[in-house]
Parts: C-alpha cells; structure tokens; sequence
C-alpha cells in the first residue's frame, strides 16, 4: 500500500497526536512545577511513599472495576457507530450507573480492609486511616473514568485535552501549598484532591453529550451491565497482576535491604518515560482505539492503521528519546534534585526499550478491539511475569543500570510472542515501508543505548548529539513525506 493510499490515517493521527500532545505538553509542563516542589518538600523517601500508596490505590482500583473502563470505551464506539440514537443513551446511562455502583463497592471494599492494606504497604496497621479517608478517592475515580470512556469513545479528543489540562493546573494550585505546610501529612490529602478535582472537570465536559430520555429499572441496568463485567473480567484481572507486579518491585526496593531512596529513584525513572515521554502514547492511544474498534472486523483496514501508527509513533518518539539520551542528567536536576542523579542510570537501557515498546505498542491493541479477552489475557500475563522477573532479577545483579536491560528484554520477548499470534491468527504483517523505520529507529536507538554504556562523557555527548541530528532530520523528511508538513504549518500559521 503506497504512502499516497495511507495518508488520510497518517494525518488522523498527526491530528489526534497534534491535539492532545500538545495538550499534554503543557499538562506536563504545568505538572513539573508540582513536581519540582514535592521533589523539594518529600524528597525521595516521600516520593517512595507516594508511589505506594498510588499503586495500593490502583491494585484495588482494578480489583473493583472489573475492566469497565476498558469495555465501556469499546462499548460506546460500537454504539456511536451503529446511528442508533435510543440504543446509545441506553447504553450510556447503564454505563453511568455502573460506575457509580462500582465505584462505591470499591470504598466499601477498601475500609473493610484498611488494616490489612496498611499492614501490606508499611508493614504496620497504625496508618489504616488513611485507606478509610481514601475509600471516598474509589468514588470519584471510578466516575471519572466512565466519563473519560465517554469522551474517548466518541473520540473527543479536544475535550479530553482541556479538560486535562484544566485538571492539572488546579491540581498544581493545590498541591504546592499542601506539601509546603503539611510535608508528609499532606500526601493523602493531595491525592483524594486530585481525583476530586479531575472529576470535577470531567463531569463539566462531558455535561452536553447529546442523549434522548430512556427509561430503564434497576434491574434491566444490572442485567445490561453483567455481559460488560463479564467482558472485562479478564482485563480486570490483567490489570490487578500488573499493578500487583509493580506493587511488589516497589516493595522490594522499599525493603529486602534496599532502602527507600532506591524506590524513589525507581519511581521518577518511570514518572519521565511513562508521563513525559509516554505522552506520544497517550496522545495517539486515546483516538487509536476507537479508530481500531470500529474496523475491527477488517483485517486488511486493521493492518493498514496499525502499520500507519507504528510509523508516526516511531517517528515521533525516536527524536524525543535520542534528546533524551543526550540531555537526560540536565532534565532530572531541572525537575527534581541532584539526589536523583542516579535515575540516568536506569535511563541507559530503559529508553531503548521504550523505542521497542513504540513497536509493539499498537500490535498489542488489535486482539483487544477484536474482543479476543482470553488471547489478550495470555499475553499481558507474559508481560507482566517477564516485568517483575526482569527487573528484580537484572537489579540484583547489575544494579539500577540492570533495570533498563531488564526492560529491553522484557519488551523484546513480548513483542516477538505477539507479532507471532497476530500474524498467525489475524494475517497480520509489517509493511515495507513501516519495516523501514523499525530498522532505523532500532538502530538509532541502539547506538544511543551503546554510546552511555560504554563511551566516556565528553565524546559520548559529541556521538549523541550527533546521532539526535540524524534523529530529527529522518523523522522529519518521513512526516513530511505522509502529511506534508509544509502544508500543515502553512494552515496553522495562517489560522492565527
């Protein structure tokens, strides 16, 4: 398939990317002075303790939702796609309700277990009072999400931007002086703020979504309700022994003899590649699926728009982890302190795998549009024992740097098991063009990751300065070859 063909995908996807990517950039922009503070304020033992807290919040989370979150995106683009006005404000008021009714199961669940969680993540019951004023934090998330599922399904992307972006600086307005006054005390306020706050503004834009009145009892909303729970019982439960994954690497190097700085500096190597690079994911993530969803059934449409995001995302993001590459020692002291210099250590293998991860990335949202839940589960399972097994094991052995060869191992076993399932079972396969970038992105990212391993800082810097040029200039001259840059500039500068 020519470029000429794709090029109305590759230009939806520069859209959605363009929308909310900048969105996010100045979401991002507006967290670092959040972050900035609270690496001041806690310190690295207190981002540790954040970070815990976060990933308990999210296990029961996850435990809770039974994958609602993930089934009602689905569920709402498949009901926006079929015309049928009455059929989707039903769908969407049992969606609502089912937020709501799982969500306070969720802090029904958690106060019942508040000494039990506190006894888990701190090894000590004294702090169960914190899961119980959190309990309500369940509420306001699970609400929250249907709203954002709403939005995402009907591929608002604009909406879901702002309302991110407003979201983040009243977030920022609170968190600064909580930290500044309360220190340790103020880290559960702050979070059951947060997820107010998000609800808040995601309610307010999500109040003009176009519905007709539908009468439906209570026990029609249950009955609609079980096959979407029943559907996404399996992601549920993939999501539970991910964030159990991650809960259990961050007990290990919160305890076992490591201490709680090791966590800390753990916890801000994932914070910059999963929120400040992660952006592109999240940018192109949020209009991917739907756009998947709804050609679901097309094979040779659902290779073409999996080929076409591999390409943009490999485009977009290989400059942005080369300049990482390069200035990383620079941007940890900016957003934090000098006492997490030791997170560019971690940041030697780990960024190459995120180059991997922009290659299987989107392969791995093919068997979820296509409802393959037991497929899908089998999968995700792989990644999450190669995650935990990985990480502790390299860590053991090698230290922070084993951490990010961890991960390049990680991603790389994962993604040759799912191109092999997707090409067996689905006819999937990688087009010339896309192979093309693969190889160069692969490539630029390899020496990167060479270059810190073993070359000596002053010419180190000189070769990855270097190979960023040879970044930018490539994804450069492809993006304009899809989308036709020049144009795009010439009718953004002209809309001003």
């Amino acid at each position: 398939m020519s470029l000429k063909e794709t090029g109305n995908s590759h230009k939806e996807i520069v859209k959605a990317t363009g929308v909310f990517g900048f969105v996010q950039v100045l979401r991002i922009l507006i967290s670092m002075i959040s972050v900035k503070f609270v690496a001041l304020f806690l310190g690295t033992a207190g981002i540790g303790t954040v970070a815990l807290l976060n990933s308990t919040i999210g296990i029961f989370g996850s435990l809770t939702n039974f994958g609602l979150n993930v089934t009602a995106v689905r569920e709402v683009s498949s009901a926006y796609a079929h015309g049928d006005e009455r059929g989707f404000s039903e769908q969407l008021v049992v969606l609502k309700r089912w937020f709501c009714m799982i969500g306070v199961f969720g802090a029904i669940v958690t106060i019942l277990l508040s000494k039990l969680l506190s006894k888990w993540t701190f090894g000590t019951e004294k702090n169960y009072y914190w899961f119980v004023i959190l309990s309500i934090n369940f509420v306001f998330l699970s609400i929250s999400s249907g709203r954002i599922a709403m939005l995402q399904g009907l591929r608002k992307i604009r909406l879901i931007a702002i309302s991110n972006v407003w979201s983040s600086v009243f977030i920022v307005l609170v968190t600064i002086p909580i930290y500044y006054f309360f220190k340790f005390d103020g880290i559960v306020p702050v979070i059951l703020l947060s997820s107010l706050i998000g609800l808040l503004f995601n309610l307010y834009y999500t109040r003009y979504i176009d519905l007709i009145k539908v009468n439906l009892s209570f026990s029609e909303t249950i009955s609609r309700g079980k096959p979407l729970l029943k559907m996404g019982f399996l992601l549920s439960i993939n999501v539970i022994f991910g964030q159990i994954c991650n809960y259990i690497i961050k007990l290990y190097f919160n305890g076992n003899g490591v201490t709680a700085e090791i966590l800390g500096i753990y916890e801000v190597s994932s914070v910059v590649l999963l929120t400040y690079v992660g952006l592109v994911f999240n940018a192109m993530g949020t209009d991917f699926f739907p756009r998947l969803v709804a050609v679901q059934n097309d094979d040779i449409r659902v290779n073409q728009i999996v080929n076409d995001q591999i390409e943009m995302g490999l485009l977009l993001v290989t400059p942005m982890l080369s300049l990482l590459y390069l200035f990383a020692p620079f941007l940890i002291e900016i957003l934090y302190t000098k006492e997490f210099s030791a997170v560019t250590l971690i940041f030697k293998g780990a960024i190459f795998a995120v180059i991997i991860k922009a290659i299987i990335w989107p392969l791995a949202f093919i068997i979820l549009a296509k409802g393959q839940n037991k497929l899908y589960f089998r999968q995700e399972l792989l990644g999450d024992f190669l995650n935990i097994t990985l990480t502790i094991a390299f860590y053991h052995w090698f230290g922070l740097e084993g951490i990010g060869v961890g991960s390049i191992i990680n991603f790389t076993i994962y993604g040759i098991y799912v191109y092999r399932i997707l090409n067996r079972k689905f006819n999937f396969s990688i087009r010339k063009d896309t192979f093309k970038i693969i190889l160069f992105s692969f490539f630029i990212g390899l020496l990167n990751c060479l270059v810190v391993f073993f070359v000596d800082s002053t010419s180190g810097y000189i070769i990855l300065g270097i190979l960023s040029t040879l970044s930018i200039y490539y994804s450069y001259s492809e993006l304009d070859k899809r989308v036709d840059l020049s144009s795009l500039f010439i009718k953004m500068r002209n809309r001003k």
